[in-house]
Parts: structure tokens; sequence; C-alpha cells
């Protein structure tokens, strides 16, 4: 086909976007014909295949995150009680350095330097549940023998015991706590000024292991890698009681205060006040952990209902999709061009008031590449995996706007594993196809997966500015949604095609 002939078909295809979510029959019309040079001309067809869905279980899900959650909520839809909370490493920062050791305070028995009091303060970026339900964490120190390693990957369902330090000299320590600080007057907690955070005192002695670790051996603090493995190796954050409130944190800090002597611009020496922090970034591993109890047969309601699908996280209920390949390209359109495969996925609205949130953005993945999207820092690269748009209040739907590609590419992966040849009579070929299928019964399902993309905003010479997608991450947040679906016919989702015929 010549580029003219090519731009022409585009044309028409982009002329009847519009229309595709209601095409509800297979309809063939001839378009342009009074402007296709030589006779040529195209005609488009559309059809409408529902799509089979329902609810599965996805097990354990990848749990790096660059935010860790903690708490525990119950869904008020089906009674599941969902607990989270994590293991974190600190970072050393960059060129860390330390007052010199004959300036720092140090303890007048001992000789050796003594820091003033040490912390742990979780920043929280945001919560579900109650501001004042009353929580409880137990902080314990990870082992220097067995640390988390950033080559590894781990899920949502590890044992923190692995990692737990068993020493006498271990630090434990446990605190109750609120999002809201009821210590502090309304007034001063109130706004954009204060920084809702959790605060864990840990021994001085604690701090004091640290300065003097430095001041001994200094060249376990010029990189992570070294500090964790030989100074400190992290805590684990275990959510030890209470329900009503998951809190979610992207930036933690192990602080260290001590004095120190100085001098004035005046020359004088005088005592000053330091602290130096240790942060939880992305540099280091943060490590998610998760459980969700539900009620005697709730969740075999959500998977048995035929009428509709759930996404629910982190309780790791997905909706799987199988994809009508076969019928995509069967019957009277063997020969036509897929041009567009779009579907629109709905949400029931929630049927209480306290109904938990709704993810923002589903992915939709082959289910054999669910594992190694995540655990490659993969991106949805329109061909076997997507991104949703964003759901709204005005736009309380998952659209997938075109999964062609991927339509494709399943059938030409199928037919080349199976051996099908253009020699080969429509008879052979069925049959090599149906053996094939017999032995992969999961070739054409997706998932359905809530995620939590990240963007960066760039401008232009011309001073436009656009998102561009960083990452894709599983979305931790405890969400819940009911969609259009389900195995019955009747509500099943609808794949909306558009096929191209060009006639000489």
């Amino acid at each position: 086909m010549t580029l003219y002939r090519r731009s022409l078909l585009l044309a028409a295809v982009a002329l009847t976007a519009g229309s595709l979510l209601s095409a509800c029959s297979d309809d063939t019309a001839a378009i342009g014909t009074d402007i296709m040079p030589g006779g040529d001309s195209i005609s488009l067809s559309t059809a409408q295949i529902v799509l089979p869905s329902r609810t599965v279980e996805s097990g354990a899900l990848l749990a790096n995150s660059p935010a860790s959650y903690l708490g525990a909520l119950t869904d008020p839809e089906v009674g599941a009680q969902t607990r989270m909370d994590f293991l974190t490493q600190f970072h050393v920062p960059d060129n860390f350095v330390l007052p010199a050791q004959d300036r720092m305070i140090k303890d007048a028995t001992s000789g050796l330097v003594v820091a003033d009091s040490c912390d742990l303060r979780i920043y929280l970026d945001d919560f579900q549940g109650d501001s004042l339900a009353v929580m409880k964490l137990r902080l314990s120190e990870l082992s220097a023998s067995h640390t988390l390693e950033e080559d590894k990957a781990y899920y949502t369902d590890l044992n923190p015991a692995d990692f737990v330090s068993t020493a006498s000299s271990a630090l434990n320590k446990s605190v109750t706590y609120s999002v809201k600080d009821l210590s502090r007057p309304d007034k001063e907690t109130t706004g954009t000024t204060y920084y809702r955070q959790i605060v864990v005192k840990l021994p001085v002695a604690y701090g004091s292991k640290i300065l003097q670790h430095y001041y001994a051996t200094p060249g376990d603090f010029t990189n992570a890698y070294r500090f964790i493995h030989n100074v400190c190796p992290g805590f684990y954050i275990e959510h030890a009681g209470g329900t009503g409130s998951v809190v979610k944190s992207t930036m933690m800090g192990l602080n260290v205060y001590f004095r120190y002597h100085t001098t004035t611009t005046a020359g004088n020496d005088t005592i000053v006040d330091g602290m130096q922090r240790f942060g939880a970034t992305q540099e280091v591993m943060q490590t998610t952990r998760t459980g969700t109890v539900f009620a005697p047969q709730a969740k075999q309601t959500l998977l048995d209902d035929a009428t509709s699908t759930y996404v629910k996280s982190p309780a790791s209920l997905l909706t799987e999709v199988t994809l009508p390949v076969n019928e995509t390209f069967s019957g009277s359109h063997v020969q036509d061009s897929l041009m567009q495969a779009s579907v629109i996925i709905r949400k029931y609205d929630q049927s209480r008031d306290d109904a938990l949130k709704a993810p923002e953005y589903l992915l939709l993945v082959k289910k054999g590449n669910l594992k190694s999207f995540f655990e490659k820092n993969q991106l949805p690269d329109s061909r076997s995996s997507y991104l949703s748009t964003q759901l709204t209040a005005t736009a309380p739907y998952y659209r997938f706007a075109n999964i062609a590609r991927l339509m494709k590419d399943l059938r030409y992966e199928r037919d080349a594993a199976a051996g099908v040849i253009s020699t080969d009579t429509e008879a052979q070929r069925e049959a090599k196809r149906t053996a094939w299928e017999s032995k992969n019964p999961d070739w054409n399902v997706v998932y359905l997966v809530p995620v939590a993309p990240t963007y960066t905003t760039t401008t232009n010479v011309y001073g436009v500015s656009s998102k561009v997608l960083q990452t894709v991450r599983h979305d931790f947040s405890i969400s819940s949604v009911r969609l259009e679906g389900g195995t019955s016919g009747s509500n099943g989702l609808k794949l909306n095609l558009v096929y191209g015929i060009y006639h000489r």
C-alpha cells in the first residue's frame, strides 16, 4: 500500500473513533470513495464482542515500593481486615562527615563520644481511616548478618522473622500513636505548615553507638551498603495493635542529636547542638508486608460473582479478562485488518458512604508477564501492557483506547508456537491451534492490576508542558472497586472493534 493510501486509511479510522463506544453490531460502510484515486476504496467494519471476566486471587505482590504503609483497616463491604507494616533501611548522605572527634562532647568517665538523644521519625504523606484511632507499632532492629538485598525480589508475604535480629542486645520498642497529634493544640496541627509524624524515641545509647562507630571506623559511612551491613541494618516497623487507620510514608529519618564545640564569629568558644539524619530513601530497601483476613465465605462470594468483578488492594483480588482472539479474527473478518480494539470498564457506585476508594489507575498486563513487569521495573509498552486512563468523578470508568496490537500479537504468537504454516489447510490450522491452546489455557488471559504511576513534568522550548511516565508500581493503598463484567453474559465487558478493508 502506498504512503498516500495508508494515510487515507488512517484518516478514515480517526473519523470513526468517536462512534466506537456505541457500536453494537457488525456493520460495514464505504468511506471516502469519492476521493480515492483510480477506483481504490476503503471500507470500515465495526463489531462488538463480549469479554468474559472474573475475580481471581493473584497471591503475594512485589513488595518493593517508594512508600511504606502501617496500620490496619476494615473493608466495610465484606468485613475483611487488612493490616500493613514494613521493613526499612537507611541511607548515608553523600560526602558524609561529622565534626572532628576532639570537638565532640564526650562522656566524662569513658571519654567516648556520646549522643544527646536519638529518635526515628515517620513522616506521614497521607492516611486512610480515622485520624483519632489509637494504634500501636513495634520497632525491631534488623539483623546485620541477614539483610534485605537490592538484587532480590521480595513479596508482600515475606516473613519478617527471617530478617529481625535475635541478639539479646537488639533494639525493640513499642509506642502508641494516632494520625492526629492530640498532645498539641489544633492551631498548631492544622494547616500545611505542620508535618504529621510518628516519633519513636530510641535509647540514647543507640545514638552514641552510631557516633562511636563513625570515629572508630569512618569507612563504614562511605556508602549505604557498608552502613547497612556494619552499622545500622534497619528496622521492622510492625503493626502491633489497633484498627481504624493506615498511614502512608515516603520519608523517614533516623536522627542522632549531639553537641560539639565551635567558635563564634568573635572567636569565643561555645557549645552548639548538632543533628545527623539518616533517611529512608529510594536508594535503599523499603519492603511492605500485607495481610488480609476475610469474614467467613466473604472472599468466596466475590470469587463466585458471575455478574461483576472486583479489584481490591492490597488484598490481591484482581480482575482476570479472557481476550476473544479467535472470535476477533474469524468469520467475515478473517481477511480484514484490525485497526482498533477499545474497551471501557465502568465501575459500580459504592453501596456505602464509608466504602473504600477505588484505585485511580489499572494496568492491563498479560497474566504470564505480571511478575516480570514489576520485577524489571517496566513501563506499559502498548503491546503486552497498557495503562488505563485515570478514574475520576466525571469519568467513572477505566478506558483502554486501543489494544489491537496485543490482540494481533497473541494471534501470531499462538500460530507460531502451534506450528501453523501458510500451506496448511484450514482444518489443519484449527487442529494445531486447538491442540496448543489446550496445553496453554492462559495464552489469551490478562489481569487488571491497581497501580500507582509516577510522572515528571517537562517543558519544551515553546513553553508547552507535558507529563512523562517514569514508573509504574503496585498501588498498596487500601482500595476497592466493583466493575461491570463477569461470566453471565448480560453484564459482560464489551470489546469494540474497527476493521479496515482495502479494495482495489
